[in-house]
């Protein structure tokens, strides 16, 4: 029988899809490149995918944690289907009673709500050619706050390397939908 525990293919997997599913809500409620209804579909699942991550494995669980404390501690729950997914998440751990280690949450969470934060400044940002600005342009638009405190707690032999990578599955499966709904919606004003 196949464990999922330890495996890092359903982690990469999973994460991929997470980062995925969470960037076509997004899109679907924020630019209106995606069918809403679609979204509202996925987030149920994406919700029990999520929890089920979290369910199999304490690092996971302490990860997808520290970033939905960091969304939710940012005001990033704006729409009603990442309120649905949300609500899932948070009545299946109460229901579990899951646990999570306290220390590497707190460090995780604060990274992901400093990375959304950090997000936001350089979305408002007027652009200049300076390394500075491209280089925050690239660190925080690619959250890698969030990334550095994992690989920290990697090389402390508490989370285990597949799990970074994970995480930048998730982030590159998040950035490669919104590049595909903003091609969407550039074929969309072209043809009107």
């Amino acid at each position: 029988m196949l464990s999922l525990e330890n495996s890092p293919f359903f982690f990469l997997l999973s994460y991929s899809l997470l980062g995925a599913g969470l960037k076509y809500i997004d899109a679907a409620f924020d630019e209106k490149a995606f069918d809403k209804k679609v979204a509202l579909l996925i987030s149920p699942f994406l919700g029990v995918l999520w929890f089920f991550t979290m369910l199999i494995d304490s690092a996971s669980a302490v990860l997808l944690s520290a970033i939905v404390l960091g969304v939710l501690l940012k005001g990033k729950i704006d729409n009603i289907a990442h309120m649905v997914g949300v609500f899932i998440i948070i009545f299946m751990v109460m229901i579990t009673g899951l646990r999570v280690m306290p220390l590497p949450l707190i460090l995780l969470t604060a990274c992901a709500c400093m990375d959304e934060v950090g997000n936001d400044i350089i979305d408002r940002k007027r652009r200049t050619r300076s390394f500075l600005d491209v280089f925050l342009k690239y660190f925080f638009g690619k959250r890698w706050l969030l990334k550095v405190a994992v690989l920290y707690l990697v090389l402390l032999g508490l989370f285990p390397m597949y799990l970074l990578v994970a995480l930048i599955f998730f982030d590159e499966s998040y950035l490669l939908v919104e590049e595909y709904g903003k091609a969407r919606l550039k074929q969309k004003k072209q043809k009107e």
